[in-house]
C-alpha cells in the first residue's frame, strides 16, 4: 500500500494510547473504530487504538494522543506520511543524520558546520518526514530511541534549532566528516552495532580510497575507457614509464581531498622536467634536469607507500587554463542515478587543481559547455552525464554499499573523451555556493531526502 499524506496533531489526552482518523482514511487504511494495531515511527512500535473522527471525514488531520505521542517518542506535528503495512500502521519516515561535533549550543549545534546541515535538513519542506541530525554517542539501543536536533519552523518564517528525543529512524545518512572522526571509539562502535541490526539501512558509509576505486573500475569494460592509467606506490621506474607514454604524469594521495598533496610532472623532451605542487602557501613550480633529483625532491618528505602515479590528461581549457566538472549525482525515489549537478571548476594561475582553495574557479557546467562547444553543447553534457551515471553505477555495484549521492571529478580532453579522476562519497557543496546554481542546490538537498523516503520504504 502507497504512503499518504497527512497533517499531524496531537490531542491532550494521557490515559489512552489512541490514534483517531477521518472516515475516509479508516477506509482507505481498511481500519476499523476501536481496532487494535500497531503503531510504528522508525524503530519503535506501540499497540495503539483506533478512532473514527466522525465530525470532519473528508479532512486529512489525524491526532494522536499524549500518550501515544510520548510512547512512540513523535518528535513534531506537521506535514508526515502513513503507510499500512500487514498489521502494522507506519508513522514517518523517520531520517537521521549522523555526524560528530555536536554540543549544546541552540544557535550552533555543530559548531562551524551548522549552516550546511542548516542547508541541508530545510530540504524537508513539503516532503512530510523527521528529519534530524544526531551523534553516535546520542542513541539508547535499548530503548531504541536517539536524542537529536531537529530544524524548526518558527510563525516568523525564519527556523530555529530544537533538542528533542525521538525514535531511532527508518533510514540514516552517514555524514562523518572525517577520515579521523571515523576512527573514533564511539564511531566505530555505533557503526558495529548498527551492521548487526535488522532493517536499519545506512547509505553512503565512509570514505573512498583513490586506489580502492581505481581496483574496482579499471577492471570494468562498461567504465575503464574513462579510468586514467595509475600505479600505487609508484617507484622511479614507475614514474619514468608513465612518462614515456604521457606528457603529464599527477601523484597524489591516496586518501587526500581538496587537492592536498597533488603533484604534477610536465615532460618536455631535451630540455627535462617541470614539477609543481600547492605547499600551503602557494604555489611552487620547479625545473629539473634529471627525473630521479626530482623524485628524490617529491618523496624527501613523502611516503611513496601513501601515493599513487597517474596517466595525466591534456585537459581542454577555457581562457589558456585548465578545468575539469564536478558532477554531483544523486539517487532519486525510484532509486535511479540522476545528475543535479554540473559545475566546471576552473585552474587558477599556476595552479596544480582546479580547486577554489587554490585558486580555482567555479562556473555553471551549461555556460562553459556553450562558451566553448556552442551547438555541440547538449551532445558535450550528454556525453559527460551518461559516463556520470554508468560510473556510479559500476561504483555502487562493486562496492555494495547503498550510495544516495556521489560527486565525480570529471575532465574532457582535447579530443573531447570524458575521463573521471576521482569519486568522492563525502562529496562537498561548495559549487552550490555559486549564484547561478542554486536551483541546482535545492534539488540536491531535496534528492537525499528523497533517496532516503525510497530506503524508508515509503516511496
Amino acid at each position: 500500500m502507497e504512503s499518504i499524506r497527512v497533517r499531524l496533531r496531537f490531542l491532550s489526552y494521557p490515559h489512552v494510547a489512541g490514534i483517531v482518523l477521518p472516515l475516509y482514511l479508516c477506509n482507505k487504511l481498511q481500519l476499523r473504530s476501536r481496532q487494535k494495531i500497531t503503531l510504528t515511527l522508525g524503530k519503535r512500535e506501540v499497540v495503539a487504538t483506533v478512532y473514527q473522527d466522525r465530525r470532519n471525514p473528508d479532512s486529512n488531520v489525524v491526532k494522536i494522543t499524549s500518550l501515544l505521542k510520548s510512547q512512540l517518542s513523535i518528535p513534531h506535528g506537521g506535514l508526515i506520511q502513513l503507510k499500512r503495512e500487514g498489521e502494522t500502521l507506519r508513522i514517518g519516515p523517520s531520517i537521521g543524520i549522523v555526524t560528530t561535533g555536536l554540543r549544546n549550543n541552540y544557535r550552533q549545534p555543530i559548531g562551524g558546520r551548522t549552516s550546511f546541515f542548516h542547508n541541508l535538513l530545510q530540504a524537508q519542506e513539503g516532503k512530510g518526514v523527521f528529519y534530524f541530525i544526531f551523534a553516535p554517542g546520542d542513541v539508547d539501543w535499548s530503548e531504541k530511541r536517539v536524542e537529536a536536533w531537529f530544524l524548526r519552523p518558527t510563525k516568523h518564517g525564519s527556523y530555529v534549532w530544537r533538542k528533542m528525543v525521538t525514535a531511532l529512524p527508518d533510514v540514516i545518512y552517514d555524514r562523518i566528516p572525517s577520515r579521523s572522526a571515523e576512527k573514533h571509539d564511539t564511531v566505530q562502535e555505533f557503526k558495529h552495532r548498527l551492521a548487526n541490526y535488522s532493517n536499519l539501512p545506512m547509505f553512503n558509509q565512509g570514505f573512498f580510497n583513490k586506489w580502492g576505486v581505481h581496483q574496482l573500475l579499471y577492471p570494468n569494460p562498461e567504465v575503464n575507457e574513462h579510468i586514467p592509467e595509475t600505479y600505487t606506490s609508484p617507484s622511479l621506474k614507475t614514474v619514468r614509464n608513465l612518462l614515456r607514454k604521457y606528457r603529464i604524469v599527477y601523484l597524489k594521495p591516496k586518501n587526500g581531498s581538496l587537492g592536498y598533496g597533488i603533484v604534477k610532472i610536465v615532460h618536455a623532451p631535451g630540455k627535462g622536467f617541470d614539477v609543481s605542487y600547492h605547499n600551503g602557501s602557494g604555489n611552487v613550480k620547479r625545473h629539473f634536469q634529471k627525473l630521479d633529483s626530482l623524485y628524490y625532491h617529491i618523496f624527501r618528505g613523502r611516503r611513496v607507500s601513501n601515493y599513487l602515479a597517474q596517466q595525466g590528461i591534456d585537459l581542454t581549457t577555457y581562457h589558456n587554463r585548465p578545468f575539469d566538472f564536478r558532477v554531483h549525482l544523486h539517487k532519486n525515489q525510484q532509486n535511479e542515478w540522476v545528475v543535479s549537478c554540473m559545475a566546471a571548476k576552473v585552474a587558477g594561475t599556476g595552479s596544480v587543481t582546479t580547486h577554489v582553495r587554490t585558486g580555482g574557479t567555479v562556473i555553471p557546467g551549461d555556460e562553459l559547455l556553450a562558451h566553448l562547444f556552442g551547438k555541440q553543447k547538449i551532445v558535450m553534457k550528454e556525453r559527460i552525464g551518461q559516463a556520470a551515471i554508468r560510473l556510479a553505477t559500476a561504483i555502487e555495484q562493486a562496492k555494495g554499499i547503498d550510495l544516495g549521492e556521489l560527486g565525480l571529478d570529471m575532465g574532457i580532453d582535447t579530443h573531447g573523451h570524458v575521463w573521471m579522476f576521482e569519486a568522492n562519497s563525502k562529496p562537498g557543496r561548495s559549487i552550490f555556493k555559486h549564484a547561478r546554481l542554486k536551483q541546482a542546490d535545492y534539488e540536491s538537498r531535496g534528492l537525499i531526502v528523497d533517496y532516503s523516503c525510497y530506503l524508508a520504504n515509503f516511496a
